[in-house]
């Protein structure tokens, strides 16, 4: 079976008290050594034909949060994977963008029947609590680690290639 291409764009969506936004997807998956019936993922999905990557982020934290301004920050991340989810393959290309915006609370009115289907929870996460949250799965892998330069501040010069 022939991946599906997926130009995607991810948000690190973080509040004023350093918590990050994640979301929990329910479906079987299977990329790399990591398999499972459900995963934590920041924000985001596919870009629509033509769309850019800032445009897709806000229109995408618009849809599973119901966020209507932000301000869509740096590329500080990539991410190349093939992934199967629910029986289809696919070939991410991500980018992930970092965003900051004051406490607020989730709308999910905005989210599709699909979205709604498996996205079951949504959180906010301290870094703290990602790296002792040892029994989750969280993507990108070593999320943790990757956060602590972003939440002082300290943006790479080029965006980091991300293992998955």
């Amino acid at each position: 079976m022939q991946p599906v291409l997926r130009p995607t764009v991810r948000v690190i969506l973080i509040d004023e008290l350093d918590r990050v936004l994640m979301f929990r997807h329910e479906g079987s998956f299977r990329v790399g050594g990591l398999s499972g019936t459900s995963l934590w993922a920041l924000p985001g999905g596919g870009l629509e034909a033509g769309e850019a990557h800032e445009a897709a982020a806000l229109r995408e934290l618009w849809e599973e949060t119901g966020l209507s301004r932000a301000s869509i920050g740096p590329c500080v991340w990539l991410r190349d994977l093939v992934f199967e989810w629910s029986g289809q393959m696919f070939d991410a290309r991500e980018r992930y963008h970092v965003c900051r915006v004051p406490c607020f609370e989730i709308e999910t009115i905005h989210q599709s029947a699909i979205e709604l289907a498996e996205m079951t929870a949504h959180r906010w996460w301290r870094i703290d609590e990602l790296a002792m949250a040892s029994s989750e799965i969280f993507v990108p892998t070593g999320l943790a680690h990757l956060l602590g330069p972003i939440l002082r501040g300290a943006y790479p010069n080029e965006p980091l290639q991300l293992q998955i």
